[in-house]
């Protein structure tokens, strides 16, 4: 259960948070047919993510990484335009605010993209083999992945109700805010896949700054929750301090129950903000809590200088850990997977972001220890993504054979 809790809670905060401010922008700009906008936009980025998840599911042409190049880089050129849009002034002609609805529209749209094909997806990892579906295991995921939908959604809607009740100035400014935190997590994140597909040469400040946030999973979300919060304690603040005023009895108690409604409104998303904060800090790490890399077996050469290890020892499926020392010293860390029936995943305990924080099994998955990337098994052994770095192997009467020099030209890794 707290897998999936704390999955649908990382993929869906930030951008169901986001998607809130921009509807109310849009909203409050009282542009002629600005919710047809906000549907159109969201339809479409939910028609995108539907059409990559069945692709994902059914064929293997469908990569994350190309899929998210497709949504990131139109966000990195709408992003300047739309802010310029939200702050100047001329945002009150109708040129303006026509370019406001339509570029905050195509942002809705990129934002579904990006998020709801995980959702889509989650469901299938739910594997029960041959078993009921009515199991415990099974149950308690579909619990997990329900509650912390429905909790992020309550977030995006009370961030929507207290959006329409503030100030446009506040509202704009907040907006602004998002937008310019999103765009440097997605600059980010473009950097990162642009280094593992190797399109650029990583430089020293790129690698740096990747892993700064890969180690800080929760950066942006805690960013956003500030957000949040913030839009609480002003609407809090306003329904207290708000005078009742009104030309007639019945005026009086209309406002007096809006400013009840706001003062509830705020006190629930106070209640969801900390479900979220929970969620991403202390189920995380009852849920992480123990990971650890089980001790690598020793291998050395043998007397022709090769590393050989019997296929029996490694044909039962689960993830086999082995150690090199290397001349200097260096513990180089391999790991070894059967596939399929005549396919095995070797690779160095190390991928090119993360480093050689490594690998564990959970379950039937095999997971990176740093960022919880799920890996498919199938493609541990090619590069690219947070796969193992490929280590080069041999299949000979029955043994898999590693020759030593092709482990020491890795082992800067595991310095």
């Amino acid at each position: 259960m707290l897998q999936y809790l704390i999955n649908v809670t990382d993929n869906t905060f930030v951008p169901v948070i986001m998607i809130a401010l921009l509807s109310a922008v849009m909203v409050k700009s009282n542009y002629s047919h600005c919710k047809r906008y906000i549907t159109v936009g969201f339809l479409l980025g939910f028609v995108a993510a539907l059409i990559y998840a069945i692709l994902k599911r059914t064929t293997g042409i469908a990569i994350r990484e190309f899929y998210d190049l497709g949504v990131i880089i139109p966000w990195l050129v709408i992003a300047l335009p739309l802010l310029i849009c939200l702050l100047v002034k001329s945002c009150h002609n109708r040129f303006s605010q026509a370019l406001l609805i339509v570029s905050s529209g195509l942002a809705i749209g990129l934002l579904s993209a990006q998020f709801v094909p995980n959702l889509l997806l989650y469901p299938f990892e739910f594997d029960v083999g041959m078993e009921s579906i009515f199991n415990h295991d099974y149950l308690s995921k579909w619990v997990g992945y329900g509650f912390s939908l429905v909790v992020t959604l309550l977030i995006g809607l009370f961030a929507y109700r207290m959006c329409l009740r503030l100030a446009d100035k506040f509202v704009v400014l907040i907006t602004a805010l998002a937008i310019t935190i999103l765009t440097l997590a997605n600059g980010i994140n473009f950097i990162q896949i642009l280094i593992v597909r190797r399109f650029i040469a990583p430089q020293k400040w790129m690698m740096e700054l990747v892993i700064f946030v890969l180690a800080h999973v929760n950066l942006f979300i805690f960013a956003f929750m500030a957000i949040a919060l913030c839009l609480t304690a002003v609407l809090y603040f306003k329904a207290n301090t708000t005078s009742l005023v009104g030309s007639n009895p019945a005026q009086v108690r209309k406002l007096k129950a809006k400013l009840r409604q706001d003062r509830r409104t705020s006190l629930w998303m106070i209640a969801t903000v900390a479900i979220t904060a929970y969620t991403v800090t202390r189920a995380r790490y009852i849920f992480e809590k123990g990971v650890e890399l089980t001790p690598a077996e020793p291998v050395t050469p043998d007397a022709n200088g090769l590393i050989v290890i019997p296929l029996e020892k490694v044909n039962d499926g689960n993830l086999h850990r082995y150690g090199y020392k290397a001349t200097d010293g260096t513990l180089v860390r391999f790991i070894v997977i059967k596939k399929s029936e005549n396919a095995y995943g070797v690779g160095f305990d190390a991928c090119d972001i993360c480093g050689a924080s490594g690998y564990y099994q959970r379950g039937n998955q095999v997971v990176c220890i740093l960022c919880d990337v799920v890996m498919n098994i199938a493609t541990i052994g090619f590069s690219g993504g947070c796969n193992p770095v490929p280590l080069k192997y041999e299949i000979i009467d029955g043994n898999m054979v590693i020759r030593p020099a092709n482990l020491e030209a890795e082992k800067s890794r595991f310095k």
